[in-house]
């Protein structure tokens, strides 16, 4: 699997760092190299392991600036946020905060992608995706509230976990929609994906289920209005044949609810909860926003409660209607996005193909599986029903054990 080595010390953050960091752009905050703990003062499964933080999420003791100029002067904050928390109680070490998305909106930030200094790492979770993408640290947080985890991650060759909604607290965190806000990782290998999850699920009560140690069901989702470029298709088809070859079943299935009727319906709550969850925080500091997220912020303040309240009861019929019809199949597997990581840093991608995902509301997790004529990273979604993240963590590592080696970017150009 990924030649990302199943130690990683603080020394070669260091490196890594000073290496990577003028092309990538993707650090919010940096930890002072003299404030990093010495080698032997952290105990526990991660011990002395260096983490991101994305900059909508509380770290004890450095600012949290919510990827906005409007909070640029912000201070330290107080206290770490839970799943902070119990990284740094594992051992682990928060060694700096990573650029967002202002608010974790769609306003693209400076940062850019590991394997195309040319090109976007996606977003919301920019740096968090960048800065696993080139191995500068093994994990890192971000978050998720349409595409905003997976997305990067699959752009800059990365694995992710997006749980369940509801699995892990939303506290410490900036809420941007809390119908479907969720803390996630970014790992650079199956190794990593496992031992961070490992620490979460025991210390907030993920129950593991089954382990997935045999061959599976695997339900090959169909969406007719969606378009993936060649590139992506191949990947798709490679896929689905090597699964075959290792005693696995996909079976090619049709999505029995609409797609973009999530997209709109997500969006309608989105919009809503946004405007009554910042509005009042951004107030008086409007001249300082980006104009995607400002625009946003004014159409949210237009949607009422009753339509707010109306998608929401949509969607939970759509919750409904789908995963008991995917009850036949182990997991579903399906393309996280059309292509690779567009040309240029004018956006941070579409997110088209997850924001239904995260309506329906269970955990996602995807693996880097091959690239495009390019070279660039392309990937796989893999889904379950609410309350599965167990078993689709345990399922997705043994799917990952029987990939090649997943792609590692070269030492970083010369920035331009």
């Amino acid at each position: 699997m990924s030649e990302v080595p199943d130690s990683f010390d603080l020394n070669r953050f260091l490196s890594a760092v000073a290496r990577w960091e003028p092309a990538l752009d993707a650090w919010a905050h940096r930890v002072a190299s003299a404030e990093l703990p010495q080698a032997g003062d952290a105990t526990g499964p991660l011990a002395g392991v260096p983490f991101g933080v994305k900059d909508v999420i509380d770290v004890r003791g450095q600012p949290t600036r919510f990827g906005s100029n409007a909070f640029a002067e912000a201070g330290p904050a107080a206290a770490d946020a839970p799943v902070v928390r119990a990284l740094r109680t594992s051992g682990a070490v928060p060694v700096g905060k990573t650029r967002s998305t202002e608010f974790a909106f769609i306003d693209p930030t400076t940062t850019r992608n590991p394997f195309d200094l040319k090109r976007s790492p996606g977003g919301s979770s920019s740096g968090s995706g960048a800065v696993v993408g080139a191995h500068v640290v093994p994990f890192a947080l971000g978050t998720q509230t349409a595409g905003s985890l997976c997305r990067p991650a699959t752009y800059c060759g990365a694995f992710s976990y997006k749980p369940g909604l509801g699995v892990l607290p939303q506290t410490g965190m900036a809420p941007l929609s809390h119908s479907f806000d969720a803390i996630g990782v970014i790992a650079a290998s199956p190794y990593w994906l496992g031992k961070v999850f490992a620490v979460l699920a025991e210390d907030f009560a993920i129950p593991l289920g089954p382990k997935a140690d045999r061959s599976l069901n695997i339900g090959l989702l169909t969406v007719p209005e969606q378009s993936p470029e060649p590139a992506m298709q191949q990947v798709m088809a490679d896929v689905s044949g090597l699964l075959g070859e290792q005693g696995h079943s996909v079976t090619r299935v049709e999505s029995p609810i609409s797609f973009p009727a999530m997209i709109d319906r997500h969006r309608t709550v989105m919009l809503h909860e946004m405007a009554r969850n910042l509005s009042h925080i951004v107030r008086g500091k409007e001249g300082l926003l980006q104009p995607r997220f400002r625009d946003a912020l004014a159409d949210g303040a237009s949607v009422g409660r009753d339509a707010r309240d109306g998608a929401m009861d949509l969607i939970e019929q759509a919750r409904a209607a789908f995963w008991p019809a995917m009850s036949g199949f182990d997991v579903l597997m399906s393309c996280p996005v059309p292509s690779a990581a567009p040309k240029g840093l004018a956006t941070t991608g579409d997110q088209s193909y997850l924001t239904p995902w995260t309506a329906l509301g269970g955990p996602l997790v995807s693996l880097p599986v091959g690239r495009d004529p390019d070279g660039m990273p392309l990937g796989i979604l893999l889904s379950a029903g609410p309350g599965r993240d167990g078993f689709l963590v345990s399922a997705a590592l043994q799917i990952s054990a029987e990939f090649p080696v997943s792609a590692v970017p070269s030492c970083p150009p010369a920035r331009s």
